[in-house]
């Protein structure tokens, strides 16, 4: 079970991905969202033009979860929530 990450380490992530989400608007017209952090899993939804393309997966596993997982090693997982999708 994952332990529930102190406020200073979700402010870290939130700003993680909020760098992330810029780097993705201003080149590739497309955004990154925190959806939710557990301590261990991040849950991101790819937005914009990252959305319907292609290349999501790549974006996903080489810019995302390879940037968390440099900045929080503790992270075991990084999904992406699909449109329509809800968090069980």
């Amino acid at each position: 079970m994952a332990s529930q990450p102190s406020g200073n380490e979700m402010q870290r992530m939130q700003e993680t991905i909020q760098t992330i989400s810029h780097y993705a608007e201003i080149y590739h017209n497309g955004k990154v969202e925190l959806v939710s952090f557990d301590g261990e899993t991040v849950i991101v939804h790819l937005g914009g033009a990252c959305e319907e393309c292609p290349l999501m997966p790549w974006t996903l596993h080489r810019v995302v979860e390879s940037t968390i997982r440099d900045l929080f090693p503790h992270v075991q997982h990084v999904k992406a929530l699909q449109k329509g999708q809800t968090i069980e």
